[in-house]
């Protein structure tokens, strides 16, 4: 088990820019949301947001309030006059490995993670719903090898963006490596789907909240998936931006194991070979299933 920080680094492409964390100012508590795309991101975004004002209706925009900073979406010294003007606890989105973005022992890392397979479905969504085809194709492959491509790409050292299984591989074990960390809290999309509520919790406990059981259940009803696509106005990142050709197909699905429909047992096949590649079987368990 690692006993030292990440060494820094920096990683760059069409939206990230990981040296936009240079004149960030952190404050103690802060709580960092640390996601691949389609892992959850905007849903634990809805979370922490009850979280930090105390009730479900709290009348917010999620994703407005909780920048992507390292993402060149808008200038830097708009997100940092915008993080700096809050007067409540602070989240903060990123899409980042661990070593891209800044530590501090005073804030919070909530990492989530999602069975790939169900990420690639995911991404196909999201890439056919993004109004911008070139940012929407810089970010996820296209084209009749999109499987072949996301499943064998190799990142290049300090690009990021283009999503592949390389990629998503090396984020998890940036933050797996720390999870002793009394502040690095892994999660899995998995786990939340099957007993939200008992994730909300745990979510809570971790950042210093004490809820009661009604409150936990208020939260637990609000953050489902048909509450939040009911609201897809409030809750789709960017949403009122015209990002989406239709913010409530954000939301397009949202359940497990969405691959059945889609891979082939050729597929599948090569996917599991891919997978034992690039993880150990522990770490290859875990995010394929979770706590189970």
């Amino acid at each position: 088990m690692a006993a030292t920080l990440p060494s820094p680094a920096s990683y760059h492409g069409p939206i990230t820019n990981t040296d936009r964390w240079q004149n960030f100012t952190h404050r103690a508590g802060d709580i960092f949301v640390c996601t691949p795309p389609k892992c959850g991101t905007t849903w634990t975004q809805a979370i922490c947001a009850m979280l930090v004002f105390g009730k479900a209706d709290h009348g917010e925009q999620p994703g407005v309030v909780s920048p992507w900073l390292d993402a060149e979406f808008a200038p830097i010294e708009d997100n940092l006059a915008q993080l700096e003007a809050q007067q409540h606890r602070r989240y903060i989105k990123t899409h980042s490995p661990f070593d891209g973005i800044p530590y501090h022992a005073d804030a919070h890392y909530l990492a989530v993670f999602r069975d790939p397979r169900d990420v690639y479905c995911s991404g196909l969504n999201h890439r056919d719903n993004m109004t911008d085809a070139e940012l929407a194709n810089a970010a996820f492959p296209s084209g009749e090898n999109q499987f072949n491509d996301w499943l064998y790409k190799v990142r290049e050292p300090g690009s990021w963006d283009l999503q592949s299984l390389d990629s998503l591989t090396h984020f998890f074990k940036s933050y797996w490596d720390f999870r002793h960390l009394d502040n690095v809290h892994l999660f899995h999309y998995s786990d939340m789907k099957r007993n939200l509520k008992d994730s909300i919790s745990q979510m809570a406990q971790l950042l210093g909240y004490d809820y009661d059981d009604t409150q936990l259940e208020s939260f637990t009803e609000a953050a489902t998936f048909s509450s939040m696509k009911q609201k897809a106005e409030q809750f789709a990142p960017e949403s009122g931006t015209g990002m989406w050709k239709q913010e409530s197909h954000f939301f397009a699905n949202g359940s497990n194991e969405q691959w059945r429909d889609v891979f082939s047992e050729a597929d599948l096949a090569a996917f599991n070979s891919r997978l034992a590649e690039l993880l150990p079987a522990d770490q290859a368990d875990w995010i394929l299933h979770g706590h189970g």
